[in-house]
């Protein structure tokens, strides 16, 4: 098993543009591949009520997961690929084991069962965090609510849903979605941010940028 998966991780490495690979002593973050990297987090993890940062971390360990490699970067090397800082990883993935999502094997983290269980099961929309959205010095609520603005705009259509749809979807303020929509738009990660009054209601219209990516020779 370990073997299959370590060979699956090396054809992806590869389809992204890179050829000569080790992958245990190649930092692959700071390659072309690095620049391409997606961090998927489901629906089950947004919803959990735990810190932004938390869904972030939890994010990437399943996605790297997902395509059958275990988290066994440094700290450091985390902090740095997600724009957070060293600390911040440190406390979040001790905190991520203390609530049991993930668990600290010999050759890195994983995630737990117990999550594994409950993302495979559902068919719920996840959100997908390119690496110019988490790799910015946004914060990461900011991070989280671009990814659910993107996952029904994606960069073409407007996205309609209301303040209280997300803050129940994301754990986070209705507050805070007005301000991070606001710091998106003026940060240039939105294309369109326009809020429609009437009647007893009020309804935002929000774009996302489409980050285009050219083919790797």
């Amino acid at each position: 098993m370990e073997k299959r998966n370590k060979q699956k991780f090396i054809e992806f490495l590869q389809q992204n543009g890179n050829t000569d690979l080790s992958v245990d002593s190649e930092n692959w973050e700071i390659t072309e591949k690095g620049k391409r990297f997606n961090v998927m987090i489901p629906s089950e993890i947004l919803e959990l009520t735990i810190t932004a940062n938390e869904k972030i971390v939890l994010g990437f360990i399943y996605s790297l997961n997902k395509i059958g490699e275990i988290t066994k970067m440094s700290n450091k090397r985390i902090a740095k690929y997600l724009c957070l800082s060293e600390n911040t990883i440190s406390t979040t993935l001790k905190s991520l084991q203390e609530l049991t999502f993930i668990e600290k094997q010999s050759k890195g983290y994983v995630l737990s069962e117990e999550v594994k269980q409950a993302v495979n099961s559902s068919g719920e929309r996840s959100i997908l965090l390119p690496f110019e959205v988490f790799h910015s010095k946004l914060p990461s609520g900011a991070k989280l609510l671009w990814g659910e603005y993107n996952s029904l705009s994606k960069g073409e259509k407007a996205y309609f849903g209301s303040r209280k749809y997300i803050s129940k979807r994301l754990r986070i303020s209705e507050s805070s979605i007005s301000n991070y929509t606001t710091l998106l738009y003026d940060n240039q990660f939105l294309i369109k941010n326009e809020l429609f009054s009437g009647y007893k209601f009020k309804k935002r219209s929000v774009i996302t940028k489409k980050f285009n990516r050219k083919p790797i020779d």
